[in-house]
């Protein structure tokens, strides 16, 4: 939904953004921010209606608040790099914790002043035209937050992707939903980041965020329960292939390099089924936590074994969870709250930082506490 606010922003026609459930704290972060750069948003149920600035984006005169959202963080990076003014960004102590450096390097080869590689900095342009490398070698979202800024970027400017890239989907979903908005990549190994017209469609229809099946799935496993068998499955492929693999649990190794958003959720389907390896996450590191060593701490406090390596988890198999001694701190992840919610949904347990679930999932305690009932 992200995407799609920031694109409907740079268009001169309105964008109907329909979707279920209720947008989460990360999204209304987003919009309050593309608010200030000059579009506007009317929200209904279920339907927000996005008007961009056919004049171009403004200058905020205001800083900007990214509260947890690292792709909030880069995009507003990258699309205040092509303004002359300085713009502060700034986002709670989760989100300053995590480093942006790729984009950083990259606007500054691009003749960008940016203050520092975490939060909160100050971006001063204008952009330059020039070649840059970026580096997806720990996340997709320089890219993402590249190609989103681009259609303000002067002509000239073009970018080599270097490294082993991880979240590949999330890349692949920035290119296709772009192309479907007037982007040309062209045939060139090097991505093309010049001016473009937006032209967003009149509706975009937004998928549930498929990253947290995993949790009902775990849900249901404690449960016995069949909450997410009407679900649809689509999304970002990538995703869907990892989702696929923990649930035929057939043990061995899964690779989670391009899904590691549900990896704390996994490894406890892991150690509740046949056990097996997960690797392909050490990125995983710097997200809205350590999540490696935050997942196998809560791991730990729930009673399950767990070993720990640099690339993710060896696990083993038919492992019974226990009502965690003390209080289970979820240090600022949504994904480890939500989890830890989940499973003392099943033995008790005294869950602290509940509240950052509301990032991606408004209600989801109450949801819960339904499901019992």
């Amino acid at each position: 939904m992200i995407r799609w606010m920031v694109l409907a922003s740079q268009c001169s026609t309105p964008t109907e953004l329909t979707f279920d459930g209720q947008p989460g704290r990360d999204i209304e972060d987003m919009a309050k921010c593309l608010e200030e750069f000059g579009a506007r948003f009317s929200k209904d149920n279920g339907k927000w209606l996005v008007e961009g600035n056919s004049e171009g984006l403004d200058e905020p005169q205001t800083d900007l608040w990214c509260g947890n959202s690292g792709t909030a963080a880069r995009i507003l990076t990258a699309i205040s790099a092509s303004m002359e003014v300085p713009i502060s960004i700034d986002g709670d102590g989760s989100l300053r914790s995590r480093k942006g450096s790729s984009l950083t390097e990259a606007l500054r080869e691009l003749g960008c002043s940016v203050t520092s590689d975490q939060l909160p900095c100050t971006i001063q342009g204008p952009i330059s035209a020039g070649n840059i490398n970026v580096d997806l070698s720990e996340s997709s979202q320089a890219l993402t937050a590249l190609i989103l800024a681009s259609p303000s970027f002067p002509q000239g400017i073009e970018a080599r992707v270097i490294g082993r890239p991880v979240s590949r989907g999330y890349s692949e979903l920035t290119i296709q939903i772009c192309e479907m908005s007037g982007w040309t990549r062209g045939s060139s190994e090097t991505i093309p980041l010049g001016p473009w017209v937006v032209k967003t469609p009149q509706r975009a229809v937004i998928p549930g965020e498929l990253s947290l099946l995993p949790i009902s799935i775990l849900f249901d496993k404690l449960h016995g329960t069949n909450t997410q068998d009407e679900i649809a499955m689509y999304g970002v492929p990538r995703t869907i292939e990892a989702i696929d693999a923990i649930r035929e649990d057939i043990g061995g190794s899964i690779s989670l390099r391009d899904a590691s958003d549900i990896i704390t959720p996994a490894a406890f389907l892991m150690a509740l089924g046949s056990g097996g390896k997960i690797s392909g996450v050490s990125h995983t590191r710097g997200k809205e936590s350590d999540r490696i060593s935050n997942t196998a701490n809560l791991m730990e406090a729930f009673g399950i074994e767990v070993d720990v390596h640099e690339d993710g988890f060896n696990i083993m198999g038919g492992q019974e969870i226990r009502k965690p001694h003390g209080v289970v701190f979820s240090e600022g992840d949504h994904r480890v709250a939500m989890t830890a919610i989940v499973l003392a949904s099943k033995v008790g347990g005294v869950i602290s930082g509940t509240e950052w679930c509301e990032v991606t999932h408004p209600g989801f305690v109450e949801m819960v506490i339904g499901c019992q009932e």
